[in-house]
């Protein structure tokens, strides 16, 4: 089992949207894929888990008390409006989750609560995702501490990169090593914005063998799936954003 946090500090930058579209493509790619809601906005539990804001178990009460509360209680199928999603499991999360991870600063090996609970599944799944916050907070360092791969989405924005010499910084000290195994790549990528993708090209061109040849291209097709909570797979199959995140799929399982 191999784990990937998509993670930026920068917020809005497309880390749920593509944890939703390539959790979707692997599945198709017939991996058993799990994806972990790691931020309290719980914008990916709305789309994957059919609209339903109120579990059982989730990922919140994994870390309120992983003893009384082991992440398998918490996974369930994810589900779009055309019913189940073979392959594809989702453990969610809910807004308690911010408040939780407050009160777990006190906790003796907090930064690895994530970690521990993984191994418990790590022949249950192929894939697993992890939605990170657009913070360092302990959730975000629970998946610099699980992850075996860091898939940093940038966006045409003015201030795309800024913050990520310092997640780079992070994830060195988290990880104890500078060999740190991630990649960028371009998202919500625009032709006709020859400034702020020359811009970036020069920045990205920085980051040797660091960045995917994969671009996501912008579309609204990505955002009306959003909205109707499907994958793109499912709201449009022969979008040519497809192909994008089908590409996408098949760098990261070699960077894996």
């Amino acid at each position: 089992m191999k784990t990937i946090a998509v993670i930026n500090q920068k917020g809005g930058v497309g880390k749920t949207t593509t944890v939703i579209n390539l959790s979707a493509q692997l599945a198709k790619e017939n991996k058993r894929v799990l994806v972990i809601d790691l931020d309290p906005q719980a914008n990916l539990t709305s789309v994957m888990a059919g609209g339903e804001q109120e579990f059982e178990s989730s990922i919140t009460d994994v870390f309120e008390s992983a003893k009384n509360n082991p992440i398998k209680n918490a996974i369930m199928p994810a589900v779009s409006k055309k019913g189940v999603i073979e392959n594809l499991y989702i453990c969610p999360t809910d807004i308690r989750l911010s408040r939780v991870i407050e009160q777990s600063l006190t906790k003796i090996h907090r930064e690895r609560i994530l970690l521990k609970q993984l191994e418990s599944v790590q022949t249950d799944y192929d894939i697993v995702l992890l939605d990170c916050p657009p913070n360092l907070s302990l959730t975000s360092v629970n998946a610099m501490m699980a992850a075996d791969l860091f898939l940093i989405p940038v966006d045409g924005g003015n201030f795309s990169l800024s913050g990520l010499a310092d997640l780079l910084d992070a994830l060195e000290e988290v990880k104890e090593t500078e060999n740190v195994n991630y990649a960028v790549f371009r998202n919500e990528y625009a032709k006709a914005n020859k400034l702020i993708n020359n811009f970036l090209q020069e920045e990205l061109d920085n980051l040797e063998g660091q960045v995917l040849k994969t671009t996501i291209r912008r579309t609204e097709v990505i955002g009306q799936a959003s909205v109707t909570g499907e994958t793109i797979l499912n709201y449009q199959p022969g979008s040519t954003v497809v192909t994008d995140y089908k590409n996408l799929a098949k760098e990261v399982l070699e960077r894996l």
